[in-house]
Formats: C-alpha cells, sequence, structure tokens
C-alpha cells in the first residue's frame, strides 16, 4: 500500500511579487523571441532577484510553461550557458564598459556574448534580436547603443580568437574550495563544469537495456546506468510510460550501489528521499522501504514517477523532527540538505544563489540530523550518510565529528568494485568515500558526492 500524506492545494505564490514586474511585458502582443524574452527574465531573476532558475519556470507570471517542448530546451540550452560562463564573461564586461551598466542590460551582454561566443549566432540576427529586446524592456531601452558596441566588440574578440568562456567558480565558492583543495584540482572540476552536463539514466533491473537504448546516441556506464550523448525528450524514449528507468545521475547512485550491504528485505528508511532516485533504487533492490521527506512540491513530482515506476512502499510527507518511528530500522538513508556545490556543473544558478552564505546553516542541520537517526537504527544496523557537496565541512569533518561523539558507530568501506579505483574516487581510512566531478572523466565526469557508511555496533559485532 503507497500511503501518501500530502496537504491539499500546494501555494505556489510565495515568490509571485517578485514575477509581477515583468508579467505586463511578457503578457504584451510582440514580435519578439519568446524564447529570449523568457530567458533574460530567468537569468535577471537570478542576478537581481535571488530567485532560482527552478523557481522562475514554474512561476504562472513568467510564460516559461507556455513555450513548447522545443522551445524550453532552447530556453534551458542558452540559460545554462550564461549562468556557466559569467563569472568568466563578467571581468571581461567590467573592463570594456563605459560608465555605468544597469543590471537589467547586463544580462542582455550576457546572453549576447553566449550567442556570439558559444552559439556561433550570425551578427546581424544578434543585432536586431538584442536591440528589439532592449527596446522592450523600460530599463533596458536607453541603453541600446551600448548593448550595439558590445556586440560588435564580441564579433571581434571571436575572430581575434581572445575570448574561449571556461566555467570558473564564484570567488567566494572559490575560496573555501582553496581550504581543502589545490588550485589544479579546482581547474579540474572548472574543466568538468564547463561541459553541458550529460543525462544519465537508471535502469529497472527487470528491464531489458538494449531494448530501449540500441536506437540512442549514447552508452552504457555500467549494469544499471546508460549515459545519453545529447538532449532528448525523455518522455519520448522507449521505456519512459511502461515506467521501466527514471533519470539519475551516476554520483547519486553510487551511495546504494556500491554499499557494503544487501537490502533485500531489509526495513529501510530515506530520509530527505524526494525527488525519489535513491528510493526508487532501493525498491527496486527489494527493501521494505519507508520514504520521507518535508517539500510538499518535491513529493508531488516523487509521487508522479513512483506511479510511473508502479514500486510500492510507505511515502510521508513529515519532517524530520517530528517525524517518530513505530520500529527500528536495519538501514538509514541521509541525504540531508546541503550546498550542492557538487551538482553546480549542472545548476549553474547555485554559486549566484549565496550557497556559502547557509554553510553553518545547512551543516548544523546535518549534524542535528545524524544525531536523530543514530537512535533509530537496529543492533548491527547502518546509517548511510550522502551529500552532494565538494565542501568538506559537509563531509568529511562532519562525519569525524559524528564518530568522535558517537563510539558505538564505525565507518565501513564500501564494497570492493575494480573499475571505481580510479582518479576522482577517494576511499578514505577510517572514513568515508570522497567522489570529485572528474571520476570517470573519460566519459565527461560526473558530480562531487561524499558518502559514508556508519554502523552500529551490536551484540554480535
Amino acid at each position: 500500500m503507497i500511503k501518501v500524506e500530502l496537504v491539499a492545494n500546494i501555494v505556489e505564490n510565495k515568490n509571485k511579487s517578485k514575477f509581477s514586474g515583468m508579467k505586463k511585458n511578457l503578457n504584451k502582443k510582440n514580435p519578439l523571441d519568446k524564447i529570449l524574452i523568457v530567458a533574460y527574465s530567468i537569468v535577471l531573476n537570478v542576478f537581481k532577484r535571488n530567485i532560482s532558475t527552478k523557481e522562475s519556470k514554474t512561476s504562472k507570471a513568467l510564460k516559461y510553461s507556455s513555450l513548447s517542448r522545443s522551445d524550453k530546451a532552447k530556453c534551458n540550452d542558452l540559460v545554462q550557458k550564461v549562468l556557466r560562463f559569467a563569472v568568466y564573461l563578467d571581468p571581461w564586461i567590467n573592463n570594456k564598459k563605459k560608465g555605468r551598466v544597469r543590471v537589467e542590460l547586463f544580462c542582455l551582454l550576457r546572453l549576447a556574448l553566449i550567442d556570439i561566443l558559444i552559439r556561433n549566432v550570425r551578427q546581424e540576427t544578434v543585432l536586431k534580436k538584442y536591440s528589439d529586446l532592449a527596446n522592450f524592456f523600460e530599463r533596458t531601452k536607453h541603453g541600446k547603443d551600448q548593448l550595439r558596441y558590445f556586440i560588435h566588440l564580441g564579433y571581434s574578440e571571436l575572430e581575434k580568437r581572445s575570448l574561449n568562456p571556461l566555467f570558473l567558480f564564484e570567488n567566494k565558492i572559490r575560496e573555501v574550495l582553496s581550504r581543502h583543495y589545490s588550485l589544479a584540482t579546482i581547474k579540474r572540476v572548472e574543466k568538468i563544469f564547463s561541459k553541458t552536463p550529460h543525462i544519465d539514466i537508471n535502469i529497472k533491473r527487470s528491464a531489458l537495456k538494449e531494448n530501449y537504448f540500441k536506437e540512442i546516441e549514447g552508452s552504457s556506464i555500467n549494469s544499471t546506468h546508460f549515459r545519453l550523448s545529447k538532449n532528448v525528450s525523455l518522455i519520448d524514449i522507449n521505456g519512459y510510460c511502461s515506467g521501466d528507468w527514471w533519470v539519475q545521475s551516476l554520483s547519486a547512485s553510487l551511495p546504494i550501489n556500491i554499499a557494503p550491504m544487501d537490502f533485500k528485505d531489509k526495513t529501510v528508511l530515506d530520509v530527505c528521499c524526494a525527488p525519489g532516485g535513491k528510493s526508487f533504487q532501493l525498491a527496486d533492490q527489494g527493501a521494505i522501504l519507508t520514504s520521507i521527506d518535508k517539500s510538499e512540491k518535491r513529493l508531488k513530482i516523487m509521487k508522479e514517477n513512483l506511479d510511473r515506476l508502479k514500486y510500492d512502499f510507505d511515502l510521508f510527507c513529515m519532517d524530520i523532527f517530528e517525524y517518530q518511528p513505530k520500529k527500528l530500522f536495519d538501514i538509514i538513508f541521509l541525504d540531508p540538505p546541503c550546498t550542492a556545490t557538487g551538482t553546480i556543473g549542472k545548476n549553474p544558478d547555485l554559486q549566484f544563489l549565496n550557497p556559502i552564505d547557509k554553510l553553518d546553516e545547512l551543516s548544523e542541520i546535518q549534524e542535528k540530523m545524524l544525531d536523530r537517526c543514530s537512535g533509530w537504527l537496529a543492533d548491527n544496523g547502518f546509517i548511510i550518510y550522502s551529500v552532494c557537496s565538494l565542501l568538506k565541512e559537509e563531509g568529511e569533518q562532519q562525519i569525524s565529528r559524528f564518530l568522535r561523539n558517537n563510539e558505538k558507530f564505525r565507518a565501513v568501506h564500501p564494497k570492493k568494485i575494480g573499475h571505481l579505483d580510479q582518479d576522482g574516487f577517494e576511499i578514505q581510512k577510517g572514513k568515508g568515500i570522497r567522489i570529485m566531478p572528474f571520476f570517470e572523466e573519460s566519459i565527461g565526469g560526473t558530480e562531487g558526492f561524499y558518502i559514508a557508511y556508519l554502523q552500529l555496533k551490536g551484540k554480535n559485532y
């Protein structure tokens, strides 16, 4: 029986007022490129209003949902490239500008430079569409001369090949990373994050992968994972409607795939479970599963995928600090909130939303969650701790603290898998596993993760 406790009428209006300023413009009849209008609005939300791209896309005011499937893909591609290369391009803009440049015009310049340097759009096309767009918005229409100046300058730089945009970490994040990693390591991560992120698919054990993917460009990563070599419409891939696979990155799947224990017929609690990838893995391996998360929106998406995949487990909308289990668990999977710095490659807006400012708060939450979960284990039970973070404050240091304060626990190594013994995959004695984005670099890398397997020493230990 699937038990879903979701509060009705999910409220989406929390940030409605933040988007209302552009609603009037977006509703006007106009000959402008709708993709460009929406892309500009999303980028502006990130840099001016501290609104994530996900929030922008779900806003009714922004009209993102009115775009066709192919137009959404084009819009996302443009936005992602702007955010990925902004830290590289911004100093160049600042060095070349003449006088003050409003944040609104700055966002237009970023978009135009991506069209010029990355997307190879013709000069006449760029001049026309960005001049029209600048004229469309009140705060940019008086900056058309500056805009045209930068467009001409951009093409000049393109001809000289003096600008070659790369992903660079924002200064505050780079400063924190430099406490723990060498400059060479940081540059390797930046190199991986400069590439367009791949889409990985996790296939049910009961499904025959060859039937679905023989006509799709991509390759098998391991026995359960397939990596698409180009963006495609997921719902058009065979097996989507029949629920034979779900989207999940390689690194996100590893905490389950390399775990030192079996999950079949084990009682497992998945804390902070949404959007559900690891719960689906656990269900696929036969766990007797209970999954909880406090986010109604994220659980709604998870429930849709759960229905599609046809798994059967208990799912609750519940805060971990209010949850009172009726039984002890063999295994608890904890993927707590974190800075998500390991996923900036596919979520480049994160580094402009001040994740480092929340580090102390997030570290405290992680500590409290670990301590709370530790009391819900049966003898010899395991906590699997994982965070998609590059910061050691959320990984190595968090686990060291827990083990110092909880002598009944020990860190356990993952099961030995030969192909994992490579650059970017480090098993730390007495701690956990550090996965860097350049792990599996030959096939495009992955996300940054930290994993720890913590066993409660029971009677039979």
